[in-house]
Order: C-alpha cells, then sequence, then structure tokens
C-alpha cells in the first residue's frame, strides 16, 4: 500500500502548493469542491509570498557556488606561482652556484626540500613569507625573482585574500535568505497538511486508487515499497 510522502524541501513545498491551487480553482470551477475555497485562497495569498523567498534562496545558493569556485581558483594560482618560484629559484641557485642558503630566504631547507603546507592558511602564510623573503634577499645582494616575480606572488595573494572575503559575504547573504524561508516553512507545512486532509476527507467514498490519482492531481506523491507496483499517475 502507497504510503504518502509530503513535500521535504523548499522548491518541492512551492511545487505542491503552486499545483494544488491551479487544480483546485479548476475543479471549484466545474463543480468539484475537493478543497475549500477559503484553504485555495490561502494558499494562493501565501505562494505569492513564499515563491519569491524560495528563489531567493536558490540564488544566494548560486552566488555563493560561484564565489567558492573563484576562491578556490584564486588559491590554485598563489599555489602554482609559490611552486614556480621554487622551482625557479632551485635551478638558479645550481646553475649560479649560489649559496644553499639563499633558499633559506623562501622556506626551503639548505638540500632543497619544498614544505608542504596543511591547508589553505598554511599556503597563504608561506606565501607572503617568501614574498618578504624575496625582499629580505635582495637586500642581501641576491638578485630578486623573476619569472615569476615575488610581486606577481604578491597579486595572485591579494587577489585570493579578495575572492576568500566575497565567500564570507556570499555566505551571510545566503544565510539569510534561508533564514527567511525557515521563517515561513512551517507555514507552508501547515497548508500542506490542510490541503491533503481536505483532499482525504472528500474522497473518502472514492476507491483507493481513484482517490490516489485525483489527490496526485493536487501534487500529492506516495513512497512504494520495493517491489510494490506503482500506479500510472
Amino acid at each position: 500500500m502507497p504510503a504518502y510522502d509530503p513535500p521535504r524541501t523548499d522548491i518541492d513545498r512551492l511545487a505542491f502548493l503552486k499545483r494544488a491551487v491551479a487544480t483546485g480553482e479548476e475543479d471549484t470551477s466545474a463543480g468539484n469542491t475537493y478543497v475549500t475555497v477559503d484553504t485555495l485562497s490561502r494558499s494562493k495569498h501565501f505562494v505569492e509570498e513564499f515563491a519569491p523567498v524560495v528563489s531567493a534562496v536558490s540564488e544566494k545558493s548560486s552566488e555563493r557556488s560561484k564565489e567558492v569556485r573563484e576562491k578556490s581558483e584564486a588559491t590554485k594560482l598563489v599555489e602554482v606561482f609559490l611552486r614556480d618560484i621554487w622551482e625557479v629559484l632551485k635551478r638558479r641557485a645550481n646553475r649560479e652556484d649560489q649559496p644553499a642558503e639563499v633558499l633559506t630566504y623562501y622556506l626551503l631547507s639548505l638540500d632543497g626540500t619544498v614544505p608542504k603546507p596543511s591547508g589553505r592558511e598554511a599556503l597563504m602564510t608561506m606565501a607572503e613569507q617568501v614574498v618578504q623573503g624575496d625582499a629580505a634577499a635582495v637586500a642581501a645582494g641576491f638578485p630578486a625573482m623573476i619569472n615569476p616575480s615575488a610581486a606577481e606572488l604578491k597579486a595572485r595573494i591579494d587577489n585570493a585574500r579578495t575572492e576568500a572575503d566575497d565567500v564570507a559575504g556570499a555566505d551571510r547573504a545566503y544565510d539569510k535568505a534561508q533564514e527567511a524561508a525557515a521563517e515561513l516553512r512551517e507555514q507552508a507545512d501547515d497548508l500542506i497538511d490542510d490541503i491533503a486532509a481536505e483532499l482525504r476527507f472528500n474522497l473518502r467514498k472514492k476507491d483507493p486508487a481513484s482517490r490516489r490519482r485525483i489527490m496526485r492531481t493536487y501534487g500529492v506523491k506516495y513512497r512504494y515499497l520495493k517491489g510494490e507496483l506503482v500506479e500510472a499517475d
């Protein structure tokens, strides 16, 4: 026996209410009052309030995903530029027979071992220290790094920091949109419960299969057990 499966997401709640209102108005015009006019009216007005809130959540979620992607891409560039500096530095030191101590300005060990940052913040901190180390190396009489330069690495660091700030802002906007949806969620569930209850009551004299077919036209969904025959909608 299929069981009633209520909407569990805000998008599903909105879709249910929209379909219930549209179907209910058609049935009422045809003289079939399966859901009361009052419930349909309350649902219709609620949809007008709920729809933009649900859209805002989706919009802010997309914006947040975009900012997260851009942050990830910017951080990856920092890593690429940092590793390029290390590799170029080791080749230069070997080619120009520079003392191994020059490597330490750039966080490399005397044998050229490359450090392994434990996460994003560790990577950013290392990159900033390498920029500072380049200035210290130049002050000590060593040539500045080129291809890439410390200035190029600094530009990538600044961009990555900006992108991280953008993610924080997008997070706040997404949280506010979610809070607005949460405030309306209980009301949406109450209306959905009212519609389902009225449908069950007004269709109680019909056989179960017919009752489910009509209720499906109002957006009601059913959950079937594994192997159970699924009826055509």
